[in-house]
């Protein structure tokens, strides 16, 4: 800790020198015992002689003060959110895409298949993916907010194309996909209804007649409930409870944000958890998943419990470090769903604990960034958009992550950026670009942008008129 040593006052140094003046031999020997003294208790403090005889700052004081106002200056940028939210999503992306790498490449080979060829198709979504989420950055807000219903209804209209036979697709039980016809290609709709149902919520939130009567139970029904329910029926219509259960987690984090009153936030727990028994319940399958999970005496790591048990296997056997990329063996069909449901264990496998504290760091700074973009919007309408994203991200990674870690029984929700799944990366990365949209229109954040890439615009024209003069000098 440091401390400074209190300057003498003018009477205590008169009397000193009054009593060096009579005896000098103890004044010298009073000022050594103090110099010992004060050396001894607050070393930090220490002055350092320069040439002109004087002293210096102490040097324990000088880093702080400049490292406080640096850190300081550097989360007042105004455009520190876009810059985080898109470092954490492109290393999160890159990591995904080397993990479902190396552990589709094993299902190809098992499958009869080119795994080149077949994850030559996936880099055509990685490809999309950052296309859309760039273009989606771009938009202004002001086009989400117009076309908050649309973005919906367009959502309706391909999960009720789940019941179109010829052009459904069923797996794991769940009928929640779509056959594209020509391409040998799934398409899941309901990834896309929880991207319009954030935005959809994210206007219909900043309603002033809401606004005007949080305790109108009637008006949030309306506004709020006839849209959300309708979504989550037509999801369970196709039997996928993990799907339905992330986007009531989307509906209860942007109702939260909003401000809904917690008589009425507790009655719609209440009913979700009741709805929730009641999926359970209904299937055989999740019924032994989740008794197999709550009863361990029937999870054996041949029956109900293998998929969990080699999944925990694949998190030990990585270590600190992992056993390197692309060399986990649990891969070899030894798990289940290693590219999409496990590939937090594969993960864990091949980089170790210190992968995965990464990845789980990652998706911190991201939670951090979006919670700053809420608190420094202008309006209501991103604020509560990015709030149901929150609701969405991150109720999934956790639902995902707790379930291989061995917290949650196994519901299969892929992990946000980092499972195999096309239709989970592209909504995904369309939402996190409407995030990326309304953080460049933070205050201050679209002018210093512009003023970022004036001198690369300046270069670029300076680049591009020389090749011009040198030719009309050749004329000459």
């Amino acid at each position: 800790m440091l401390r400074s040593v209190p300057k003498p006052e003018a009477s205590t140094s008169s009397s000193h020198t009054a009593a060096g003046a009579k005896n000098p031999s103890a004044t010298l020997a009073e000022a050594a015992s103090t110099r010992s003294t004060t050396t001894a208790t607050s070393p930090a403090t220490a002055t350092t002689p320069t040439s002109a005889g004087e002293t210096s700052a102490p040097s324990g004081k000088v880093p702080w003060p400049r490292l406080r106002s640096g850190l300081q200056s550097w989360r007042e940028q105004p455009v520190l959110s876009y810059y985080l939210l898109l470092v954490c999503t492109l290393l999160l992306f890159i990591i995904g895409f080397i993990l479902v790498f190396s552990a589709s490449t094993i299902q190809a080979l098992d499958n009869g298949a080119n795994p080149f060829r077949a994850f030559g198709t996936r880099t055509v979504i990685y490809v999309a993916s950052l296309f859309i989420m760039f273009v989606a950055s771009r938009i202004p807000p002001g086009f989400y907010f117009q076309g908050h219903r649309y973005f919906l209804g367009a959502a309706w209209v391909m999960q009720l194309l789940i019941f179109v036979p010829g052009l459904a697709a069923s797996a794991g039980g769940n009928t929640n996909w779509i056959m594209i016809p020509g391409i040998r290609m799934t398409l899941q709709p309901s990834e896309f209804i929880k991207l319009a149902l954030a935005v959809y919520l994210g206007r219909v939130l900043t309603d002033p007649r809401l606004r005007e009567n949080l305790w109108d139970w009637r008006m949030w029904l309306r506004l709020v409930g006839r849209p959300a329910v309708g979504s989550l029926v037509l999801v369970l219509l196709g039997k996928d409870l993990g799907t339905a259960m992330v986007m009531a987690s989307l509906v209860l984090v942007a109702v939260f944000a909003a401000g809904l009153p917690l008589k009425y936030f507790g009655i719609v727990i209440l009913v979700g958890l009741f709805g929730a028994t009641v999926g359970v319940l209904s299937s055989a399958n999740r019924r032994r998943r989740v008794f197999g999970f709550l009863d361990a005496s029937t999870s054996d790591p041949t029956g109900i419990g293998y998929q969990r048990q080699h999944g925990l296997w694949s998190l030990a056997t990585g270590g600190l470090t992992g056993v390197g990329p692309g060399a986990s063996r649990e891969k070899w069909s030894y798990l289940p769903e290693a590219d999409t449901d496990y590939i937090f264990a594969i993960l864990g496998e091949e980089f170790g604990i210190l992968g995965t504290f990464l990845v789980l760091a990652l998706f911190a700074v991201m939670c951090v960034t979006l919670v700053r973009i809420m608190q420094r919007s202008v309006s209501n309408f991103p604020t509560f958009t990015v709030a149901a994203m929150i609701g969405w991200i991150f109720a999934q990674a956790i639902i995902n992550i707790a379930a291989v870690i061995g917290l949650f029984p196994i519901i299969g929700v892929p992990l946000p950026l980092v499972s195999s799944g096309g239709s989970s990366l592209l909504s995904i990365m369309a939402a996190l670009g409407i995030a990326m949209s309304f953080a460049r229109r933070e205050p201050g954040a679209e002018a210093a942008l512009k003023a970022r890439g004036r001198p690369l615009r300046k270069s670029q024209a300076i680049l591009g008129g020389a090749p011009k003069r040198s030719r009309v000098r050749n004329r000459d």
